[in-house]
């Protein structure tokens, strides 16, 4: 028997306790023959105290272990054998140990408790279909009377609920090991469907891809099937081999709401049959009617046709003249701009596009090309901010920046709204130009003029105030003004760009030849622009080729801002990747391209942001085709083509519809009649539920009513988890399909609703397993200071101090300090304890020579009284 403290360091008041008792008690008078009994008193309880305070603890021997088994009864670890291996190590017991037997698997049974020492084990049935060795562990520790505790842990370790190695930790924390002894995994031959994987929201008529997973340990023939709801759609032969193999299905959709599709299979070979189908649901509404955005008459049609030959209703209208208001949005489940550059549309018509997919729940999906992403000058627009990704792109190496010289034609043939619309041009591509770019400005008529020299853009205003101050002049010759423009850009060590624009032809034949190889000698490339019907459209396509550029024909002065912006971003090389390359699978939801993928000749390049999904990816790790939730709606970027410039291939791949219907398919809502979105998580044996809507405003509800498996209905509790996301947990739930209704109401009228569901697959027991538990077991005897055990009797063969057991006995001292102090105050107040001072019954009287003193002391108190 021993004591020890939890604070000893508390111990070190009792000295300055004592000091303080003796200087206290040295200054009080107390009556005759009380002192010391008082100053005892005092001592033991202030001693008492301080002894409370460091929290002690009685510690005794404790004869014996206390060990606790836990047995593996699941269905993959099969524990019922490992029974007369505990009775063999139980008869290594020694006279004074104990052992209980706990059973589990999702929930635990006592086999045999501490008080049934010597009784045989019998059994008794826990839920197989899972593996919680925390709850094991904690059913252990409850057991456990502390000190001189073990725990065996009999397992294969493969945990599918809880957390062991967090109880682990508190298990270490208390001093109790773990012993373990790890089960074999062998599974024998078995096959098992995997997964079925489907589009989340589909139509009826859509012809869909089901991907089925199959896995196996061993090589058979089997029968693979699909049911739509009870009927069966399709069936063929395979053969499988050791491992995982994905098989894709063709279906064609069927019904309405939420529809259950089921695989299955029937091996030749197996062991469990369990574990041979699997649920998918996929929910069947409306043909979405969708809005396709142009920015250029055709560059939706590719798209359109795909879409409108699965039966979805299409509007296709021009960037000019399509109508974004939010009133007008409202009609459409999901809206596609196809390669529309941001300043084809107006700040409010971008920002009712946010609002549709943040608040209305409504998709977005943006597609590429020369004016769209960062050439289309999305970055810090709306657009930016609700697209999976940013238009900001990480450089290899830093860009050295441009420098570009605008050569503009302001004969008299350019006067009035030609030349009005080629200075905004000018001014359009000034604001996209960067910091470390400089500009020059060169107009001609007859003659050349140097507006602007090459200047850097510290001061754009000054450089605006030039271009809007350019006047009209007289006739037209280009040579002189090109050859100053080069002549302004060679020396320049930065990337060298000129952009000519002219509407005219130029009379005189000049030596052009030996300027464009001046050009490209010095790395100066040249882009023209031929304005209107009567340029010399062949003349400044020659100019363009010679010189290593690109040449246009805008037959309206309103196409020039956009020219002009295109041509300033492809000339600073940030975004345009004009490469041919395969793109590279990342999500098995891009699989309808799966196999032979076709190449693509570029891209705009982009980088994806934290929260997004990149499905297929580029040669140089761009995002091609990217996803993300926003707000209640979705969006989706695919940073290529869709109308031929870079996707030949694409649009000739048999998968190019199907891709394009399994993104709407994913971007458009489902089953609500208002903003709720419903999602569902397996976790474990349980599942989690959010309900996501705008925030609830006063008077407003929301109720979510769960119809299990079996057709029981009861309404779930919902906890707030964010803005305007509520969340519900099922603890369990069994095998079989769930069904989901989302209702809001304002003042008992119903506002919105919204149907979901989820299917919950066999139990993960009867999952083939490509891994091994052992390693999580050595893990957790290594934390708990544990052994991995192999024969029984090494159970109780514990080369370890005797066990001991601490008794907290802080409240039982605290309670005597209690007791003596009314003793204290009864010594103080009535002068000692009775009888003390008498003997045989006589008083001794006071000596004379004290009585006299007192009657001394009475006397002058009494003289003083009357003084006053």
């Amino acid at each position: 028997m021993g004591l020890s403290f939890a604070s000893p360091w508390y111990l070190l008041l009792l000295l300055p306790g004592a000091v303080l008792l003796a200087v206290y008690n040295g200054r009080r008078r107390y009556p005759p023959g009380s002192r010391a009994l008082i100053l005892a008193l005092r001592g033991a309880i202030i001693a008492l105290l301080v002894l409370a305070l460091a929290g002690p603890h009685l510690v005794t021997a404790v004869p014996g272990f206390s060990v606790v088994y836990l047995l593996d009864r699941s269905h993959s670890a099969r524990g019922e054998d490992y029974i007369p291996w505990i009775s063999r190590s139980l008869k290594a017991m020694g006279p004074k140990d104990r052992a209980a037997v706990v059973a589990f698997g999702r929930d635990t049974r006592l086999l045999k408790p501490f008080a049934m020492a010597g009784l045989p084990v019998t059994g008794a049935e826990v839920d197989a279909e899972f593996t919680d060795l925390q709850r094991a562990l904690e059913t252990a520790y409850s057991l456990l009377p502390g000190s001189g505790s073990r725990i065996v842990l009999i397992s294969d370790g493969l945990e599918n609920s809880g957390d062991a190695l967090a109880q682990a930790e508190l298990l270490a924390r208390a001093g109790i090991p773990v012993d373990v002894l790890p089960l074999s995994t062998e599974q024998g031959d078995e096959v098992a469907v995997g997964n079925i994987a489907l589009p989340k929201n589909t139509w009826p008529g859509q012809e869909v891809v089901a991907e089925v997973t199959v896995e196996s340990t061993v090589a058979t023939a089997a029968e693979l099937m699909v049911f739509w709801g009870s009927n069966l759609v399709f069936r063929t032969e395979v053969e499988l081999s050791p491992g995982s193999q994905s098989f894709s299905v063709p279906l064609v959709v069927q019904g309405q709401n939420l529809q259950r599709v089921r695989a299955s299979i029937e091996p030749a070979v197996d062991t469990e049959a369990r574990n041979n189908s699997m649920d998918g649901l996929t929910f069947v509404q409306a043909p979405p009617r969708v809005l396709v955005v142009e920015g250029r008459p055709g560059k939706g049609a590719a798209l359109t046709g795909a879409l409108t030959a699965a039966g979805l209703a299409v509007d296709t209208r021009p960037a000019d003249n399509a109508d974004l208001s939010p009133v007008a949005l409202a009609a459409y489940r999901a809206v596609v701009l196809a390669d529309v550059p941001a300043y084809a549309l107006q700040e409010a018509e971008m920002q009712a596009l946010e609002n549709f997919v943040r608040v209305l729940g409504g998709g977005l999906v943006a597609t590429g090309g020369r004016t769209s992403f960062g050439l289309g000058m999305y970055q810090d627009t709306p657009l930016e901010e609700l697209l999976p990704v940013s238009m900001e792109v990480e450089q290899k190496e830093e860009l050295p920046g441009l420098d570009m010289v605008l050569v503009i034609d302001k004969s008299s043939s350019m006067a009035g709204e030609k030349l009005n619309m080629a200075k905004n041009a000018a001014l359009r591509a000034l604001d996209v130009l960067k910091e470390r770019d400089r500009l020059g400005v060169i107009t001609f008529d007859t003659s050349y003029y140097e507006e602007i020299g090459l200047t850097p853009l510290a001061d754009k205003e000054k450089i605006a105030e030039v271009i809007r101050g350019i006047r009209e002049g007289g006739g037209t010759v280009i040579y002189h003004a090109l050859e100053a423009a080069v002549r302004m850009l060679e020396g320049s060590t930065k990337a060298k760009h000129i952009i000519l624009l002219s509407d005219g032809q130029e009379g005189s034949q000049f030596n052009y030849q030996s300027l464009l190889e001046r050009a490209r000698a010095g790395g100066i490339s040249i882009s023209t622009i031929a304005l209107g019907e009567q340029a010399d459209s062949r003349h400044m396509r020659f100019l363009a080729e010679e010189g290593n550029g690109r040449s246009y024909e805008a037959l309206q002065g309103r196409d020039l801002p956009e020219i002009f912006i295109q041509e300033t971003v492809l000339a600073g090389g940030e975004w345009l990747v004009e490469e041919p390359f395969v793109p590279v699978l990342l999500h098995p939801d891009a699989v309808a391209l799966a196999g032979d993928m076709p190449g693509f000749g570029g891209y705009i390049a982009s980088t994806a942001k934290p929260l997004a999904e990149v499905l297929l990816g580029t040669h140089r790790d761009h995002p091609l085709l990217a996803r993300w939730q926003y707000g209640l709606g979705r969006a989706v970027a695919f940073t290529s083509d869709t109308y031929g410039m870079w996707s030949m291939d694409f649009l000739a791949h048999p998968g190019f519809a199907s891709l394009w219907l399994d993104i709407l398919s994913w971007v458009t809502p489902s089953g609500s009649s208002g903003d709720i979105a419903l999602e569902s998580r397996l976790q474990g044996a349980g599942v989690e539920i959010s309900a996501l809507t705008s925030p609830l405003e006063e008077g407003e509800s929301l109720a979510v009513t769960l119809v299990d498996a079996r057709g029981n209905e009861r309404e779930l509790e919902l906890l707030p988890a964010g803005r305007g996301m509520y969340t519900a947990s099922l603890e369990q739930a069994g095998q079989g399909v769930y069904l989901l209704s989302a209702t809001r109401r304002r003042d008992g009228v119903v506002v919105a609703q919204a149907l979901g569901g989820f299917a919950v697959p066999y139990p993960p027991e009867f999952q083939i397993q490509r891994y091994s538990g052992r390693g999580l077991l050595e893990q957790i005897a290594a934390q708990t200071g544990g052994r991995v055990l192999s024969e029984p009797q090494e159970v109780f063969n514990v080369k370890a101090a005797p066990p001991r057991k601490s008794t907290d006995i802080t409240w039982w001292l605290a309670l005597a300090a209690i007791v003596l102090w009314p003793a204290d105050i009864a010594l103080r107040r009535f002068g000692g304890l009775p009888g003390r001072g008498r003997r045989r019954g006589k008083v001794r009287p006071a000596p004379p020579a004290e009585e006299e003193k007192a009657d001394e002391v009475m006397e002058r108190l009494l003289a003083a009284k009357r003084k006053k």
